[in-house]
């Protein structure tokens, strides 16, 4: 087919020019040429037969240049590429002057595999060739280098891109499409990319940056917003540079593009945090201020003009020193603060710290470390700080009221324990003379009228005795003078006692009275006499007086775990709920009916549950209304044990000057 004995294909008729390469013929001249190239030339028949293979294939294989010739290409090629090799040069081969351009792997000598760019021409008809001429060159490396790039891009979620000048749009990498969800032929190529790709309000930044990098040389760098497949938006950081031509002038720019959507967004929120607390900080009245770990402030709110009188900036790297302090609250803030800074304890103090003007002003001051970003505690410590001047008025005040009161309860409690003998003795004096009058142990007194008269005084005399007994056994337990005196005593015949006394007013207001005793025969208890008989007496007198004609009064007492119960209850009218806690009070009444309501002082209740509690016990009203009333005393039975005295003088402003009205 033309082709010379040496396998050299046949060259032109004309020999090189005479100022070209020394040469005898033009053969001897294309055999250096194509001997010397760097590519590699192969020629292949229509069948896709090696009929010819350039020397530089000894390079690029290793030596395969005998073992290539004559064999058909799509055997020698990956299997992955032998259907479609041969399909190409069949299609090729077809078609006269028609040309393809395919990357095949091929083997090397040591059993690697490379990497080929072949472009293929059908000169079947050219009689020096007669066959498809193949230019072939090595791109492993190339490849190599590419998939090296691509993984990158994909791993560090980025992608390259190149925008020749005088072209429409940039050349997008696979790394771009990956990262905005679309498939590489759906990115587009045409002048008006950036309306498909780049949010609104970012495509004149864009494109500005592009045009001045063109225009000065300059590298550019910024962050726009591109549309993804989804419609949606991601922050996109753009580096690019200029290209420059043979010319020194700038034909492409080269950039990368950065998928920097979850940091920007971080730092939107991040922001939006610090400008939404920021905001808070300056706009709260509390002052919050940031030491660092030498007690310097770094940070302190605005709200400390409005307390202080003082700006932020002339605290900012400056400790509050003793010239802002009291200085006696400045060793107890010192205290406080090195607490926190040594230990991590949350701290609270208050403290008096001086105005620009020069008066002091109180403020409580709550401080903690502050937290570092994995939520342990730091060197730094918050602060927040309000201004408490108007609760310490207020404090202030009512400790004054309260030492006023107390003392005023004081003076009166000792003034009627103190008083005891002497309002005692003119009612004595009253009750005997009256009781001689009434019984006429001197003669008769003549008219009637006199003996209703000294009946009604003597009457009258032992109900008032009964009130200042009251009165004073209360303010001697008020004034912690009350003194016990425990003994043994038979709690069933204390209760026969007392019922003894009550039964006849019982039986005149229409009432039934029995008692109920549940604790063996040995039914012994160490108290006070006096003290026992006046908390059951009191718990019975209330009883009749709330009963109503036909009414039942149970006197019940039994024991339980070292204790003694003693409990009475009635079938009277009951009591409400709500008031229940206010009985128990000096001169508490609940009940509305006036006849009833001035048979007694509201002291009864009161005087039970205080002598319960001298004696190490407590009082229980159950009560349910229109059903009736229960009251239980819990007593210790032995050994009788001495118990704090509650602190009347605590309730001073509502107990002996309340005077409301229940018994």
């Amino acid at each position: 087919m033309g082709r010379p004995s040496d396998g050299t294909p046949r060259g032109g008729s004309n020999a090189p020019c005479a100022d070209g390469p020394r040469a005898t013929s033009s053969a001897h001249f294309y055999r250096a040429l194509i001997e010397n190239a760097g590519g590699i030339l192969t020629i292949i028949d229509g069948e896709g037969v090696i009929t010819y293979q350039s020397p530089a294939v000894r390079k690029a294989f290793g030596g395969l240049e005998g073992a290539l010739r004559g064999r058909k290409v799509a055997d020698l090629v990956h299997p992955d590429d032998r259907e479609r090799v041969a399909r190409r040069i069949e299609e090729c081969a077809r078609v006269p002057g028609a040309e393809f351009l395919e990357v095949v792997r091929l083997p090397h000598a040591n059993g690697t595999w490379l990497r080929v760019e072949t472009r293929a021409r059908n000169l079947l008809a050219d009689p020096d060739i007669a066959g498809l001429l193949c230019v072939s060159k090595d791109i492993t490396e190339t490849y190599r280098l590419e998939h090296q790039l691509r993984e990158a891009e994909q791993l560090a979620r980025f992608g390259h891109w190149r925008w020749v000048k005088g072209e429409p749009a940039p050349q997008w990498s696979r790394g771009v499409a990956r990262i905005l969800g679309l498939d590489e032929e759906r990115l587009p190529a045409g002048g008006d990319w950036y309306e498909h790709l780049v949010h609104p309000e970012d495509r004149g930044e864009l494109l500005s940056k592009f045009l001045d990098a063109f225009e000065t040389h300059e590298p550019v760098t910024c962050v726009t917003r591109f549309q993804t497949g989804d419609g949606c938006y991601r922050y996109i950081k753009t580096y690019a540079y200029a290209e420059a031509d043979a010319f020194g002038e700038i034909g492409a720019l080269v950039g990368l593009a950065e998928d920097v959507h979850e940091e920007v967004e971080a730092e939107l929120a991040v922001k939006a945090s610090e400008a939404k607390y920021r905001l808070l900080t300056e706009q709260a009245s509390d002052v919050v201020a940031y030491y660092d770990a030498q007690s310097r402030i770094m940070f302190i709110s605005p709200a400390i003009e409005r307390i202080l009188g003082r700006s932020p900036e002339e605290f900012h790297g400056k400790p509050i020193g003793e010239e802002l302090i009291h200085p006696d609250d400045f060793p107890r803030a010192r205290k406080a603060f090195v607490q926190c800074a040594r230990d991590g304890e949350q701290v609270q103090f208050d403290y008096r710290c001086l105005h620009k003007d020069g008066h002091y002003v109180w403020l409580e001051s709550t401080m903690r470390r502050a937290p570092d970003s994995e939520g342990g505690s730091t060197a730094e410590i918050i602060g927040v700080t309000r201004d408490i001047g108007e609760r310490k008025r207020h404090e202030m005040e009512l400790l004054d009221a309260r030492e006023r009161a107390e003392a005023a309860n004081r003076t009166k409690s000792r003034f009627l324990a103190n008083m005891s003998h002497e309002l005692r003795t003119p009612l004595n004096a009253i009750i005997g003379f009256s009781d001689i009058l009434r019984m006429e142990m001197f003669g008769a007194l003549g008219h009637e009228r006199y003996s209703e008269y000294a009946q009604l005084i003597n009457e009258s005399g032992a109900l008032l005795l009964d009130l200042i007994s009251d009165i004073l056994d209360m303010s001697k337990i008020e004034a912690g003078k009350y003194e016990l005196n425990p003994e043994t005593l038979d709690v069933r015949a204390l209760i026969d006692s007392c019922v003894r006394l009550v039964r006849g007013k019982a039986e005149e207001n229409g009432a039934q009275i029995a008692h109920s005793i549940a604790c063996g025969d040995d039914c012994q208890i160490v108290a006070d006499e006096r003290a026992l008989k006046q908390i059951l007496l009191n718990l019975l007198s209330n009883a009749v007086k709330f009963t109503p004609v036909g009414g039942r009064i149970l006197v019940e007492a039994d024991e339980f775990g070292g204790e003694v119960r003693l409990t009475v209850s009635d079938t009277g009218r009951g009591i409400p709920p709500d008031h229940i806690a206010r009985l128990g009070q000096p001169f508490e009444q609940v009940t509305t009916d006036a006849a009833l309501a001035k048979q007694g002082t509201g002291l009864g209740l009161a005087l039970v549950r205080s002598l319960a509690e001298l004696h190490g016990g407590h009082m229980a009203i159950e009560s349910e209304p229109g059903a009736g009333t229960r009251v239980t005393v819990t007593l210790p039975k032995i050994p009788y044990c001495e118990v704090p005295q509650r602190p009347f003088a605590e309730e001073a402003g509502k107990t002996m000057l309340s005077g409301a009205a229940a018994g």
